[in-house]
């Protein structure tokens, strides 16, 4: 009795040590296979860990930067002065300089004039003024009842054309300048019009190439040169 129960016991004890290594070995199997299959938790943390939030570096380097584009061009009008006040006291002095008129001033005829007489003188410088006269006879000798000799009368050397102005104009102012008588052109007046000559035989002699003018005696006579 005492041998079976000791080996009933020892039987006992192998399966038991048999089903200890098969557990151990089954939880050895499945810690292992655990291992294997499980994430590393360091790197799964350090995958889920949220990446730092980065700003846009500032920029430091103006070389760097594109520069902002240029300003369009400016349409307004420019602004244009006030023009200048016409006050005596802003108004700048004017420096342009007005040429002077020179106007010769008239003057009292010269009363000498080739020995004629005062009056008779200061007519025949009125003339060779007014239409610029180069020659003129004054007293002369000559023949018959002429004027001549005794400083009374004055022979105009002009062309035709001159030649009637002057004796238009001394007949038109015959009071005024103590005149007796005009010849021109083989012609005679005394103020009444004009009559024709007898033919004395040259153009001078017949005043063809000078005005003939004799004056009064006497008289007064006020022109200006």
């Amino acid at each position: 009795m005492v041998g079976r129960h000791r080996s009933k016991a020892k039987s006992l004890k192998v399966p038991l040590a048999i089903g200890l290594a098969a557990a151990f070995v089954l939880g050895f199997a499945v810690w292992l296979t655990g291992n294997f299959s499980r994430p590393d938790t360091a790197s799964m943390a350090a995958q889920m860990k949220p990446l730092p939030t980065t700003s846009a570096p500032a920029s430091t380097s103006s070389s760097t930067t594109t520069p902002p584009p240029p300003p369009p061009p400016s349409t307004t009008t420019p602004s244009v002065a006030p023009p200048p006040s016409t006050t005596s006291k802003s108004t700048p002095k004017s420096t342009t300089t007005t040429p002077k008129t020179t106007t010769k001033a008239a003057n009292a005829c010269s009363s000498v004039l080739e020995g004629t007489l005062p009056h008779v003188a200061k007519v025949g410088n009125h003339i060779a003024a007014k239409f610029g006269v180069d020659e003129i006879g004054g007293r002369a000798g000559r023949s018959g009842t002429s004027d001549h000799p005794s400083g009374l009368a004055l022979d105009f050397m002009v062309d035709t054309s001159k030649g009637n102005a002057i004796a238009d104009y001394v007949l038109a102012n015959q009071s005024e300048f103590n005149v007796k008588y005009v010849i021109w052109r083989q012609r005679y007046n005394d103020g009444s019009g004009w009559s024709t000559m007898e033919d004395r035989g040259d153009a001078t002699a017949n005043h063809y190439d000078h005005v003939h003018v004799s004056f009064e005696s006497s008289g007064t006579v006020n022109v200006t040169c």
